[in-house]
């Protein structure tokens, strides 16, 4: 179902309170799990082409251009925007239809990153341009109930992963067979994209992509889960150790789940997402490890999920200063590499809800073990 109303109500408005007369969401055409595509969320669209954009005027007119022109009937389709227009020269139909809807004074542009040097100096010659990213960004910040939907489906896929993941870690497996599995199991039940980062061995020091190394007996098993469905993210990160895991290991892991659980007491509406680090660190360091929390060997404790992985802010730290919202998506993860243990990978996504916030994983997160 589309939020496409709502998102073009949202902009408009926008668009009024900074005085801008109009909105170009632009996109090369690259739709990538790790960067925002921000006319994919505006528009439900994922373009093919070099050039493609959505423009909204402040009178709430909204077309959608895209390149090459047979690219439009796809579009046309799938798109709640109703005028779809193929083109074979984008540049001059961008002009075009910014004539049209009587954007000459100024325009925020979405996605300029991605934008070549002749389309951008062509709109910077007919109007004003303002960096407008954030514009989108706030938009999908707070989750509509459809996306709601989305998520929660998206849920039951990174279950369905992590299963898989229990299930196939063995001693003998290659770490890119056992993505595979991970992966077989979430696309079968639904997932567009899929994003794994995993490590294996006695004493891990990150994750990363899969390699060819065969999983032994002893290996603590680490992965990094995050399918995608319909445009929402959902990440489970999750330890399992092959054998029985040393008194050592239940030890410091207990201390990452203390951490973790401290850090859901702060999840609620208006509480600053830097509070939820804060207390992870607070229980970290307290434990001594207070050097280990901060790079070079530790980055962040979270992030949010609205467009792509970007809100609230890139990362949550200590010192983001964002406010949590209802109905906003995001990561907690206390993942942390101990000098006894390795890299420890723990935490998991949640709906930050009306008084505090719910699991959206009937998965636990805890140390798994297997026998060998």
């Amino acid at each position: 179902m589309s939020n496409g109303n709502l998102n073009l109500r949202k902009a408009v408005e926008a668009l009024r309170q900074r005085g801008l007369d109009g909105l170009i969401i632009y996109s090369s055409g690259t739709c990538s799990i790790l960067h925002a595509s921000y006319l994919h969320y505006f528009s439900e669209c994922k373009p093919l082409g070099p050039h493609n954009a959505a423009l909204v005027s402040k009178a709430g007119d909204v077309a959608l251009l895209v390149e090459p022109p047979w690219d439009a009937l796809r579009n046309s389709r799938i798109s709640w925007i109703s005028e779809v227009r193929g083109s074979a020269d984008f540049t001059k139909d961008l002009l075009a239809i910014m004539r049209q809807f009587k954007i000459t004074g100024s325009v925020g542009l979405v996605g300029s990153r991605e934008m070549t040097i002749n389309i951008y100096s062509a709109v910077e010659h007919k109007a004003s341009v303002v960096s407008a990213d954030d514009i989108i960004e706030e938009i999908a910040r707070e989750k509509t109930p459809d996306e709601l939907e989305n998520v929660k489906k998206t849920a039951r896929i990174a279950d369905l992963g992590f299963n898989a993941f229990l299930e196939h870690s063995r001693a003998g497996i290659r770490e890119y067979e056992l993505v595979a599995e991970m992966e077989y199991a979430m696309r079968r039940a639904g997932a567009d994209d899929i994003f794994i980062l995993i490590s294996s061995g006695e004493h891990n020091y990150e994750m990363h992509e899969p390699t060819d190394r065969r999983l032994r007996k002893g290996d603590i098993v680490i992965g990094e889960i995050t399918p995608i469905c319909e445009g929402q993210f959902i990440q489970l990160c999750r330890t399992v150790v092959l054998g029985k895991p040393s008194p050592l290991l239940v030890e410091k892991y207990d201390m990452l789940l203390k951490a973790f659980h401290e850090s859901l007491k702060t999840v609620r509406p208006g509480s600053p997402a830097g509070a939820l680090s804060q207390a992870m660190n607070k229980v970290i360091s307290d434990a001594g490890y207070a050097e280990y929390c901060y790079p070079p060997y530790m980055r962040a404790r979270g992030h949010g999920f609205g467009v792509g992985s970007i809100a609230p802010g890139a990362v949550i730290d200590d010192d983001t200063k964002v406010d949590l919202q209802e109905n906003q998506v995001i990561v907690v993860h206390p993942n942390q590499y101990l000098p006894e243990t390795g890299y420890l990978a723990c935490g998991e996504t949640v709906l930050v809800t009306q008084d505090g916030m719910e699991r959206l994983s009937e998965t636990e997160t805890r140390l798994y073990s297997k026998e060998v």
